[in-house]
């Protein structure tokens, strides 16, 4: 996940072209919106215009950053503690099923899928759940109450996250805490190529 400052619709959209062209990226995802963009006219736009997901190693995405100098593209950082609890700061990385999980549910117009604005309350430790029937089974998220509503959360990281609304108890599925850490693994693969 690469942070994109100052970043407007045109920009984010050029950049995500010029990706999608490198031979070493495998995938890059924006999450777009039917919106207004002017009085009278509606386009697909992108809902979160600072973030783009890119798939590829860590290595491809430094020398991507260097060549791309007019973007200032910058890993997206997140809090980790060594074994002596000094906090450290380390790259995102988003595991390949959390990604397809958030991809395959902001990638249509749905009104059940919500995102969240207070990402400090959907970002906190909750029930661990699987999505077992409907049209998103087998996505895994979080439990949440959302305006009285129970709601699944899928985070990323703690920059952006997606509720999907409407769910009934019965098309969920408890995970233990084993299976949750098994799905929300923290991607090693970025400490390995540095």
């Amino acid at each position: 996940m690469l942070r994109i400052r100052h970043s407007s619709v045109k920009r984010i959209t050029d950049l995500q072209g010029a990706l999608d062209g490198e031979d070493t990226v495998e995938q890059t995802y924006v999450p777009t919106a039917f919106l207004k963009v002017a009085k009278d006219k509606m386009d697909f736009v992108p809902t979160v215009v600072n973030y783009i997901y890119v798939q590829s190693t860590f290595n491809n995405i430094k020398a991507i950053k260097t060549q791309y100098p007019f973007e200032p593209l910058r890993f997206v950082m997140h809090p980790v503690f060594d074994e002596n609890y000094n906090k450290l700061f380390e790259p995102l990385c988003v595991t390949d099923k959390q990604m397809h999980d958030f991809i395959r549910v902001t990638q249509e117009e749905n009104d059940k899928v919500v995102f969240l604005s207070n990402l400090d309350y959907a970002c906190r430790p909750s029930q661990g759940v699987q999505i077992i029937d409907g049209q998103f089974a087998g996505v895994v998220g979080r439990i949440k109450r959302i305006k009285g509503n129970r709601c699944v959360v899928i985070p990323i990281g703690k920059e952006i996250a997606v509720a999907i609304t409407g769910l009934a108890r019965n098309q969920l599925r408890a995970l233990t805490d084993q299976e949750l850490q098994a799905e929300e693994q923290t991607c090693t693969a970025m400490q390995q190529h540095e």
